[in-house]
């Protein structure tokens, strides 16, 4: 899904499998959960309590660290000889009938058939073929979105550098207009650029901004990115034309044997890449939402065609004269699909809902106990009664700190705005307390 593992830091890799930490959400009474990083015990008893089930009644299993260390499950992981036989005699014991991965790659596709829940998968043929693989490419997205014929930015699939330098320049560039360059294969914003012929252009969604004056500056630029831009030559780009101004939307569906059916729908908060989102989008009040609801849905209907089954994230933006235009899609467990459990499950939240979910990633925070308690010290953690307040949906167990993240429930985006200015204060003072060892992390416990 990211392309080679080994151009990803060390420090990316952790922090990418610190997120996985969003699964728990998923749990079920019975369940069997696999982490490429060891989870905090305080985290797995805060999240099963917050989903009324028993912390012994799920099993949490993480595989020795490989070769690219314990960011990742990488193929040799879940290789290793000693995992698969405790997985093996854990899910027979548990008489596990379902899987549920982030991603459905080849690793997974080969663990579930050694496993002997390819019978028990729906969709499995297609997956066992490459289509996982095939559902998380963003030149796939171009081609059946071109089928579909739902509105999508102005771009093109270059398999070719003279083909893209042609599109950029004469589509784009020549016509004022920024376009961002997206590697195939690469989530959350980290495989894209921008390209703009003029300055002051904020990589919204994209790694970094580059100004190209003339058409010998783009065929500069182009050279000495190629390679990262193909992997190494061996993927086409997606190139669209970029909007200034626009905001990232998405909406979540879920493909079965029966059809497809609408999750929810939200906004990605950008800082400059993916750091968090809000649900359901504000942007739902425009008067064309519905229509991009119905494009979207309609974008479904050729990937259950194919014979995929499960979530379906579908991505746009809205752009400054409010027109909706489609730019990816992601079939796997995406960014909202934790949000979405929770809000069903934690919340109480079903089809029409009452209450806004705010989301920010790359937090700092003490250990989950600590921060719990300070959260309820503060009268800042989530009331079931009241329905509203902070959860923490992923530890930050980054010695450096910046890989947790929260969840603000509110009844109005203004209560969650300044009940996050509250948790920004609230940490800040607990890390402060904590170097100079004036906090007690026992106090009102």
């Amino acid at each position: 899904m990211v392309g080679d593992l080994a151009i990803l830091s060390p420090d990316y890799r952790r922090y990418v499998g610190n997120q996985a930490q969003r699964m728990a959400w998923s749990l079920q009474s019975g369940d069997v959960l696999v982490l490429p990083v060891e989870p905090d015990e305080s985290f797995l008893r805060y999240v099963t309590s917050q989903l009324k089930i028993e912390r012994s009644s799920v099993e949490v299993l993480v595989p020795p660290p490989g070769i690219y260390g314990d960011g990742v499950l990488s193929r040799d992981r879940l290789a290793d000889e000693g995992f698969r036989r405790r997985l093996r005699r854990v899910v027979a014991e548990r008489d596990v009938r379902k899987v549920l991965p982030f991603h459905f790659d080849s690793n997974i596709v080969s663990l579930v058939k050694w496993l002997g829940l390819g019978d028990v998968t729906p969709g499995f043929g297609f997956l066992e073929q490459g289509g996982g693989r095939l559902l998380n490419s963003k030149s796939t997205f171009r081609a059946l979105a071109g089928g579909a014929g739902v509105p999508v930015p102005e771009g093109k699939v270059c398999s070719s550098i003279e083909a893209a330098e042609v599109f950029m320049w004469t589509e784009l560039l020549s016509r004022g207009f920024p376009g961002i360059l997206k590697r195939d294969f690469h989530v959350a914003g980290f495989g894209n650029e921008i390209v703009s012929p003029v300055s002051d252009v904020e990589p919204i969604g994209a790694l970094r901004t580059v100004v190209v004056d003339d058409r010998a500056e783009l065929a500069k630029y182009l050279a000495e990115r190629w390679d990262w831009l193909t992997d190494g030559g061996c993927r086409p780009v997606v190139i669209e034309r970029y909007f200034v101004d626009s905001v990232p939307i998405c909406a979540e569906f879920q493909v079965d044997d029966q059809g497809v059916e609408q999750t929810g729908h939200g906004e990605m908060r950008m800082a400059p890449v993916l750091n968090g989102h809000v649900w359901p989008a504000p942007s739902c009040d425009l008067p064309a939402f519905g229509l991009f609801l119905e494009a979207a849905r309609r974008l479904c209907g050729p990937i259950h065609a194919m014979g995929y089954r499960g979530v379906v994230s579908v991505d746009a933006v809205v752009t400054p004269d409010g027109d909706f235009l489609i730019n990816e899609f992601n079939c796997r467990v995406s960014g909202s699909t934790h949000a979405y459990h929770i809000a069903e499950r934690v919340v109480g939240l079903g089809k029409s809902w009452d209450r806004v979910l705010v989301e920010q990633r790359r937090c700092t925070f003490p250990r989950v106990s600590v921060a719990v308690k300070a959260l309820r010290q503060s009268g800042l953690a989530y009331d079931h009664d009241a329905r509203c307040g902070v959860l923490i949906a992923v530890d930050d167990n980054s010695p450096s700190g910046g890989f947790g993240e929260y969840c603000v429930v509110a009844e109005h985006m203004d209560d969650a705005q300044a009940i996050e200015a509250e948790i920004a204060d609230l940490f800040a003072a607990i890390t402060e307390s904590i170097a100079t060892r004036t906090f007690d992390a026992g106090a009102g416990a």
